[in-house]
């Protein structure tokens, strides 16, 4: 997760900043660099939660039911450990 959000971060800041001066180019409006942090650090939050309910969801599959029935881990199992 830590090498999408690093990947994310650095795509992210490079992008704002050329598509902000290319507007800057082309339509003469300058846009704010605190406002230029605040959309990478939004876009960097953003993939950050995607990524994690992805990996999540991927987990979520590797997951292994526990042995018997529902009844038997809660009851049996705690049972025959204490004798």
């Amino acid at each position: 997760m830590r090498k999408a959000v690093w990947t994310s971060f650095g795509i992210s800041l490079i992008l704002v900043n050329v598509i902000a001066e290319v507007g800057y180019y082309y339509t003469g409006i300058y846009i704010n660099m605190f406002f230029r942090i605040a959309l990478v650090v939004g876009v960097t939050t953003g993939v950050s939660v995607l990524v994690g309910s992805i990996i999540l969801v991927s987990n979520l599959e590797k997951e292994k039911p526990l042995s018997g029935h529902v009844r038997d881990t809660l009851g049996a199992d705690r049972k025959k450990d204490a004798e």
